[in-house]
C-alpha cells in the first residue's frame, strides 16, 4: 500500500469516526428529551411522539431502551413517567449535593459585584443558622460568622427561610421574638417573597442593619436556604437595596436551579 492509499485510509476512518460521534450526540439528545418530557408530566407515547416531534420508529427503540433500564416505567394506564432508576439517582444526587459547595460561588459573585457581604443561612426548627459568610469592601460590615443562630423572625434570612409557613406557624413565630422585631406588615412580606423571589429587610435599632435577602429551593419546590446581602443602613438605603433586588432574587434562582429546580 502506498502513502497515498494509507492517508486516503485514514482519511476515510477519521470521517466514519466523526459521524459516528455525531449521530451517537443525536440520539443522546433525542433520548434526553424523552426522558425529560415523562419525568416532568407523566404522557403517553403518542403524546410523546407528537410533542418531542421525534420520528415515531426512533422513539419507540429509545422508549424501549429507557425502561428496560428504568428510567422510564409505563404507568396502569398507559403513561410514560420516571422510573426506578431515575428516582435512585435523583435521591443519591440529592444526599451528595453540598448546598454550602454549590452556593458559594454565588455567594463571592455577590459580595464582588455589590461590594457587601453576602451570606447564606438554612433553617433548623425556629432559628435559622449561618452557613457561609464572604465579606465584601465595606469599611464597617456584618461579621455573622458561620453557625451563628437567630429566631427565623429577627433577620431577613429568617423571614425568607419561613415564608412558605402557614399563618398559624407565622403567627407562633413572631410572637416570640421581642417588640423591636414585629412587624405590623409581617404577612405581607412573606406573600412578596413567594411573589417575587426576594425580600428587602430593614433592621430596627440599635445596629439598623439592611438585607436585600432570596430563598433558595430543592428540585420539590422546598425552601432549603436562603441567601442574601447585608450591611448597615448607609451603605444598603431603601434605593440601594431596590436596585440590588433583580440581582439577589436571580442568584436565588441560580442557586436554586444547580439544586434541581427549575420552577
Amino acid at each position: 500500500m502506498t502513502d497515498v492509499d494509507d492517508r486516503i485510509r485514514k482519511s476515510a476512518e477519521q470521517s466514519e469516526e466523526a459521524v459516528a460521534r455525531i449521530v451517537g450526540a443525536q440520539t443522546l439528545e433525542r433520548g434526553l428529551d424523552l426522558l425529560e418530557r415523562a419525568a416532568r408530566e407523566p404522557m403517553s407515547i403518542l403524546d410523546l411522539i407528537r410533542q418531542s416531534g421525534i420520528n415515531k420508529g426512533v422513539v419507540y427503540r429509545l422508549v424501549s431502551v429507557l425502561t428496560t433500564r428504568n428510567y422510564l416505567a409505563m404507568s396502569g394506564d398507559g403513561r410514560l413517567r420516571g422510573g426506578a432508576t431515575l428516582l435512585q439517582l435523583g435521591h443519591a444526587t440529592s444526599a451528595y449535593t453540598d448546598i454550602v459547595t454549590v452556593a458559594q460561588p454565588h455567594l463571592e459573585a455577590l459580595a464582588q459585584r455589590t461590594g457587601l457581604s453576602a451570606f447564606l443561612a438554612r433553617r433548623d426548627g425556629d432559628h435559622s443558622v449561618h452557613l457561609s459568610r464572604v465579606a465584601g469592601t465595606e469599611r464597617v460590615a456584618v461579621t455573622s460568622q458561620p453557625g451563628t443562630r437567630r429566631l427565623l423572625p429577627e433577620t431577613g434570612l429568617g423571614k425568607t427561610l419561613m415564608s412558605d409557613d402557614d399563618h398559624a406557624s407565622c403567627s407562633r413565630l413572631f410572637a416570640r421574638v421581642d417588640a423591636r422585631h414585629r412587624q405590623d406588615d409581617l404577612f405581607d412580606r412573606l406573600a412578596a417573597v413567594r411573589a417575587t423571589g426576594v425580600l428587602n429587610q430593614i433592621g430596627p435599632a440599635p445596629d439598623f442593619i439592611n438585607s436585600v435577602c432570596a430563598p433558595v429551593r430543592d428540585a420539590a419546590g422546598r425552601i432549603v436556604g436562603a441567601i442574601n446581602i447585608a450591611a448597615p443602613a448607609h451603605y444598603l438605603d431603601a434605593e440601594t437595596m431596590a436596585a440590588f433586588n433583580p440581582l439577589i432574587a436571580e442568584t436565588g434562582r441560580s442557586v436554586s436551579r444547580e439544586l434541581g429546580n427549575f420552577s
